[in-house]
């Protein structure tokens, strides 16, 4: 008989499978195994946020390490025209260099069966492309996703690509798993911003005014929506994304669709803010060990050899448990002032525009203007002493939220923490440095010397190859995934103070840069590189040097700094600019940059 206590904290009944069980459970079975290809299909009316959304979904699945493509059905029929067709009717699907060749709102009437004929030709043409895609033999055994990106408002439509993909899947075989993904917006204003942004950008609207632009557009949604059926077949994989915000449906999304794709949708928003990336400030062991190295130069060649064969083996071990030196406690300093400067912008930026989010969702608590005064202009505030004047609105500092994310490594919490407590700092094992394993603390020649045949392997493949005990940098994304959601998800400024291989790591997620080639990517100490959004889905990266660091060594006659009297360091953090791996080259990068070398201290102190 079952008692009280068995109902409230469960039946120890062992769990079988009934029928009614197994029959539930048969659809899910069949899409939880693993695929390397996968199809995600577009839906949504025009100004919906598609193609936005698809550039982000790149840009996520590049960074995880798959290779993902989109297939823009409006750059294709773009490229086709109507003059273009045969003499059995048929389009002569040539593909042009041409980007240009839009086409007015009546292209796009259900009714007009010449235009319909002609998008239906050039929407096949465009997913047997992505199909063909699929199929090079080139990816190898890496993941593909293919993004088809277009409208597809009807249920025919839907089931036509359904069935070109099932005949692909017949005759050239391979698992290709498909999803839907709809984007729906009802809000006007959205709309509004949405419509205005694609008529100043898309090639359809050259040569139209505004005015014109917008009123094509807007009869273009109209024919649209004549036809427009939402997705309502349960028996398909589809996500539908509310108002590009974080409003998700979900249906018959499993395994490794519902771990990646749903938490990057319910990251992305369309707001500004700044996220800042910093290394942890120069620590005391590397100045010491610098300056070591630096004084072998006055020996001559032969003592500096034996000198720096000392020098290697006293500081070869780096250890985690470093803290600031003078040159790291000055960067902490002229840290605190930036996040204050550009804290109080981003609030003054912010009050400045009739749309003001709620600040404070999903972000740190909100300052203590005491705090702030004491901080930066180094004042007692006591309310009981206070003058008439000091109360005054002009003289209080605005407080702003700023989530702060930082390594559990004691130089990196010392680097976020500042003299009054502003933020809470939260600390993230996540973000610790590459784990080495049992070459932790070694330098690359070390290394070599060590385990050459391990060391050829990392040459070959610095990417993929782990650390005996320990990680590859593809480990390393990984364990990232869940604070680059936290990251992007924010709606006010980020601070992320780490370590080289971590930023590295990161900074290949915001160029939209193959992350199998951060390895190549330079972090500058005591510089902090801040990401902007742009409104096409890309960032604006800045750097600012906020401070010196313990150099190297005195220029030679010649102007250049002598040869490092260590070993190069290998992707850790006393590398001191963040060197690359020799014989990984540099890679154009797809995002703007600009760069501010002025320090924020002596701008302060002026």
């Amino acid at each position: 008989m079952p008692t009280a206590n068995n109902y409230y904290s469960g039946s120890q009944e062992k769990a079988q499978t009934s029928d009614v069980t197994r029959r539930k459970l048969e659809k899910r079975a069949k899409l939880t195994p693993r695929s390397n290809k996968l199809i995600i299909v577009m839906v949504g009316l025009p100004g919906r946020g598609k193609s936005f959304i698809s550039r982000k979904l790149v840009g996520y699945f590049t960074w995880r390490g798959a290779k993902a493509e989109v297939f823009n059905v409006g750059r294709y029929r773009r490229e086709f025209t109507a003059q273009q067709r045969n003499e059995d009717g048929h389009a002569k699907l040539r593909v042009s260099t041409s980007t240009s060749g839009g086409a007015s709102a009546s292209f796009f009437d259900p009714n007009n069966e010449d235009a319909s004929k002609l998008r239906e030709e050039v929407a096949m043409f465009a997913l047997n492309e992505l199909l063909g895609w699929l199929n090079n033999k080139q990816a190898g055994d890496a993941e593909q996703v293919a993004i088809f990106d277009a409208t597809n408002s009807t249920k025919a439509r839907r089931d036509a690509i359904l069935r070109v993909i099932s005949n692909h899947q017949l005759h050239k075989g391979g698992q290709v798993g498909v999803m839907f993904l709809e984007s729906v917006c009802d809000d006007q204003e959205l709309l509004e911003e949405n419509f205005k942004q694609k008529v100043a950008h898309s090639p359809d609207f050259i040569g139209m005014s505004k005015e014109d632009a917008i009123a094509d557009l807007r009869e273009r949604v109209k024919k649209y929506e004549a036809a427009y059926e939402t997705i309502e077949d349960d028996d398909l994989s589809y996500i539908k994304i509310f108002n590009l915000s974080s409003k998700l449906l979900a249906n018959q999304i499993y395994g490794r669709l519902s771990k990646s794709i749903v938490p990057a949708l319910m990251m992305w928003h369309v707001g500004s803010r700044p996220i800042w990336f910093c290394r942890a400030g120069q620590t005391t062991s590397e100045e010491s060990r610098i300056q070591t190295a630096v004084s072998s130069l006055s020996l001559n060649s032969a003592e500096s050899v034996s000198k720096e064969s000392a020098v290697s083996n006293e500081f070869s071990r780096f250890t985690r448990g470093d803290t600031l030196g003078k040159k790291g406690l000055e960067f902490r300093d002229n840290l605190s002032r930036f996040v204050r400067d550009k804290g109080v912008q981003f609030m003054s930026d912010r009050s400045n525009k009739d749309y003001e989010p709620r600040l404070h969702a999903g972000t740190s608590v909100k300052l203590d203007t005491d705090s702030i005064r004491k901080l930066f202009d180094g004042s007692d505030t006591d309310s009981s002493n206070d003058d008439d004047d000091s109360d005054s609105e002009d003289d209080m500092i605005p407080s702003f939220p700023c989530k702060v994310m930082c390594s559990t490594m004691p130089r990196a919490i010392d680097t976020a923490t500042w003299p009054y407590f502003l933020f809470q700092v939260e600390q993230y094992s996540n973000l610790n440095p590459l784990d080495k394993g049992d070459f932790s603390g070694l330098e690359l020649e070390e290394i070599m010397s060590i385990h050459p045949q391990w060391y050829s392997e990392l040459e070959s493949d610095p990417y993929k190859t782990r650390f005996p005990g320990g990680e590859s940098y593809h480990d390393l994304v990984n364990r990232l995934e869940s604070c680059l959601i936290d990251m992007e998800q924010q709606v006010s400024p980020v601070l992320v103070v780490s370590h080289v291989s971590v930023i590295q790591c990161l900074l290949a997620y915001f160029r939209n840069t193959p992350v199998q080639k951060c390895t190549s990517i330079e972090v500058p100490l005591h510089t902090v590189i801040e990401m902007s959004p742009m409104k096409g889905a890309g960032w604006h990266e800045t750097h600012y040097a906020l401070g010196n660091v313990v150099e190297e060594g005195p220029p030679s006659d010649d102007d250049q700094l002598p040869p490092s009297p260590r070993p190069t360091p290998i992707w850790g953090d006393h590398l001191l600019h963040g060197r690359k791996l020799p014989g990984v080259s540099s890679h154009p990068s797809d995002f703007s940059f600009s760069n501010n070398s002025n320090s924020l201290k002596n701008q302060s102190d002026e």
